[in-house]
């Protein structure tokens, strides 16, 4: 794909997907910021569970955080999660697995027919692996998510200023309804 369809799509995308939802600035940008937040963690299968069920518990707006869950995909994994493992296996001064030796060795005792061994290395690697990326996920979710609902809600209260501007006397189509008029 060009790197120009891919931009114009993002694009389109924050525009008519979150800077024109109907809801406040707030619970847009905590929205994003949940959506953000689940993305980074190693919960593949149930992201999007996780993001209705913490909007629906922090009053975000579940609209603009599902689909940031689907940035995490076979595709991404590496990226997103190899620098939250490094992170975690890091402040926890775990010695990081080495893939390519473990897949050796696994291969290795599953050849010999030695299946213990084999169930034993993959549950080792996995705890000690699983430990850290939980750690650093969460981490880097956090901060991740805080820096996004900060830049959502400007990037939100700034394009709405911007627009009715430009369009005195005229709706984005899609106003946030706030009852008690402080329109936050």
């Amino acid at each position: 794909m060009p790197v120009r369809y891919v931009l114009n799509r993002v694009k389109r995308f924050v525009v008519y997907r979150i800077l024109h939802v109907n809801d406040t600035p707030h619970r847009i940008a905590l929205g994003v910021a949940i959506g953000i937040f689940v993305t980074w963690t190693p919960t593949i299968g149930f992201q999007m569970v996780l993001t209705v069920a913490m909007c629906a518990l922090f009053g975000a707006n579940k609209v603009v955080g599902v689909p940031l869950a689907w940035i995490s995909n076979p595709f991404t994994l590496v990226p997103v999660y190899f620098p939250s493992y490094w992170l975690g296996s890091a402040l926890l001064r775990q010695e990081r697995v080495d893939i390519i030796a473990l897949l050796g060795k696994l291969c290795q005792n599953m050849a010999t027919g030695d299946l213990l061994s084999f169930f034993r290395g993959l549950w080792d690697a996995g705890v000690s692996v699983f430990v850290s990326l939980w750690v650093g996920s969460v981490l880097v979710g956090a901060a991740l998510g805080a820096l996004c609902y900060f830049l959502t809600r400007w990037g939100v209260t700034r394009y709405r200023r911007h627009w009715h501007r430009k369009h005195p006397g005229r709706s984005l189509g899609r106003e946030p309804q706030v009852a008690d008029g402080t329109g936050e």
